[in-house]
């Protein structure tokens, strides 16, 4: 697949690239809160759903997302509700415990729905809300869109917050309306030491937040049973299954038709065994495309794919290798890397799709950006590789290339173990730049905490992700490029990649830092302008090196517990931060068969 278009109206152009948006607001668009009884309703039959949690180290403290059981997988969105989702071919939110939003000048208003009650039987409140958000803005990294902005938060009644930014921007809001709701119950003391802290000035880092966030690491609940407000909760948790059944009290209990879901533990070689063997209704892992061709014939197997937003590619590790700086050189790698072919052997045909320029943004965000730009197209080019390193002094001699102060070069790809898609890059990257007369070896690192190792810069070169990955605004895309796993600390020098000050070619010195904010919070041509010089700095300097894009491919067997799974409106929502299957499960569009 060498190309995929997006028909884009201008309308939603415009929303994409987070232009012309001005007020936020929503209106209920998912309907009542409660189930008619204890069994949930009509409910019943079982969804099955395949991922890979582990309850040796999983736990049940849901403030550690990353670690607490199944917190982190799409299916979290059945048990542990958010304000609000997006509708990422819109922008817009859709309404979840939030009955409506609204983002009026630097004032964000969420007003709750009522008879909403935890598990332990208690009613969700705006103080639910206001001590869930203290408690991300405290513990979240510092750059992160919305949060650094949040100035304060209120509980104005038992079911209205208001929010207060010191900047508005498409998107200020984001953090705050996604967050997972925890009871002011089991995380209070947390929660109002966090308000405390935040009110006094600090930050993630400081001694005060790393305080707390020890006495965070050191609970995990396991003794209690888990808090949720969702249409679902824990039923049984043994080691390779976890059920939920349906809490009568919880949002959208009345609209959910199962009166089941379970969770198969599986990793991605697991989950093709159980499409296999239709075992599962659902599974969101990222198979290759062996994998791909051998579930191919299972009866009712369905291919859910959504153009993705993010893309797979290298991070080069400039702190540890000044060379790498070059531009010339971070080119001369790109020419030399066969991107469709490590397209095709990472993801499979219609698993990936090759960029329509090299601007840093995914397609949907470039389309009509660079019309009147040309950007370099980094097709395969041996040739022009080595005319570049050559340029940038570097020498081949009989046992490879030299840098210019004549040490041989040497680098080791990192990719991570368990991730596929990662690993077929990897592997693949390593074995074209090692043709091509470059010393270049892999391996992987565990998966338990790979985004430890790119923070602290403990690389040469990464398999990462480029382009947007967790939001649908084109500005999510700069913040990957150039500030995500480059904070250029002491404790955390990740890329090493400098910021302030960019020589390129067309532009001259800019700076990313100005450019961003920019395309951030600037006026509508502001952005435009900004976004258009960003992909110009991208294209020229390469920040990272973008391979290919994904196209997000999820999995369905349909006729076996599940009439049918289609994403409705929601097919561009993103898989692992907004997946459009569990919206469908939560409004009642996923019945059994």
């Amino acid at each position: 697949m060498t190309s995929q278009n997006f028909e884009l109206s201008r309308r939603r152009l415009m929303q994409a690239v987070g232009l012309g948006a001005g007020a936020v607001a929503t209106t209920t668009v998912l309907g009542a809160c409660q189930a008619d009884s204890g069994e949930g309703g009509e409910a019943s039959g079982k969804f099955i759903y395949v991922y890979p949690f582990d309850t040796t180290t999983n736990h049940f403290n849901a403030a550690i997302n990353n670690a607490a059981l199944l917190t982190a997988a799409p299916v979290a969105e059945l048990f542990t509700p958010r304000p609000a989702i997006m509708d990422w071919a819109t922008n817009e939110w859709i309404p979840q415990l939030a009955e409506s939003v609204a983002l009026e000048g630097k004032v964000l208003t969420i007003k709750l729905r009522s008879g909403i009650k935890w598990t332990d039987g208690a009613a969700l409140t705006a103080k639910d809300v206001v001590g869930t958000i203290y408690l991300q803005k405290l513990n979240a990294a510092q750059g992160t869109v919305g949060w650094d902005q949040l100035e304060s938060a209120t509980a104005d009644d038992d079911l209205t917050v208001t929010v207060n930014y010191t900047a508005a921007f498409p998107g200020v809001e984001h953090g705050a309306l996604k967050v997972q709701v925890l009871p002011h119950a089991r995380y209070g003391e947390w929660m109002d030491e966090a308000e405390t802290l935040v009110g006094a000035g600090a930050v993630q880092g400081d001694a005060d937040q790393s305080a707390l966030a020890e006495k965070i690491a050191a609970e995990d609940f396991m003794d209690e049973d888990f808090i949720s407000c969702g249409a679902y909760k824990f039923e049984e948790v043994g080691e390779t299954v976890v059920t939920f059944s349906v809490h009568q009290d919880g949002l959208f209990a009345d609209q959910v038709k199962f009166e089941t879901v379970e969770v198969q533990k599986g990793d991605n070689a697991a989950s093709v065994q159980f499409l296999l063997s239709r075992e599962v209704d659902y599974s969101t892992q990222v198979l290759g495309a062996t994998d791909r061709q051998t579930i191919k014939g299972v009866e009712g197997l369905k291919e859910i794919s959504t153009p993705g937003y993010d893309g797979i590619g290298l991070m080069l590790n400039e702190g540890r290798f000044p060379e790498l700086a070059d531009p010339k050189v971070r080119k001369a790698l790109l020419y030399v890397l066969d991107c469709e072919s490590i397209g095709e052997i990472a993801k499979g045909a219609g698993g990936y799709y090759i960029p329509a320029n090299f601007s840093g943004l995914p397609d949907p965000h470039s389309e009509g950006l660079f019309d009147d730009v040309e950007l370099e197209y980094y097709a395969t080019d041996h040739d022009k590789a080595t005319s570049l390193l050559e340029d940038a002094g570097w020498a081949k001699e009989d046992d490879g290339w030299h840098k210019p102060n004549g040490d041989l070069a040497e680098y080791t790809i990192i990719g991570v173990e368990g991730w596929t898609d990662f690993t077929l890059t990897g592997e693949q990257a390593a074995d074209q730049l090692t043709q091509f007369g470059l010393a270049i070896s892999y391996e992987n690192v565990p998966e338990d905490n790979p985004w430890g190792i790119w923070g602290a810069g403990d690389f040469d070169i990464a398999v990462r992700q480029w382009a947007n990955p967790f939001v649908p605004f084109v500005y999510g895309s700069w913040q990957m490029a150039w500030f995500t796993d480059n904070s250029t600390t002491a404790d955390a020098p990740g890329m090493g990649l400098p910021t302030d000050k960019v020589e390129t070619e067309s532009l001259g010195e800019v700076s990313v830092d100005d450019l961003y904010l920019q395309a951030q919070q600037g006026t509508e041509e502001e952005q435009a302008e900004a976004n258009q010089q960003l992909g110009i700095v991208f294209n020229e300097t390469l920040p990272r090196l973008p391979i290919f894009l994904n196209t997000r491919v999820s999995y369905a067997i349909e006729g076996e517990r599940v009439k049918t799974i289609d994403p409705g409106d929601y097919e561009l929502n993103d898989i692992y931060f907004d997946n459009p299957v569990m919206v469908q499960l939560l409004n009642g569009n996923v019945e059994p068969a």
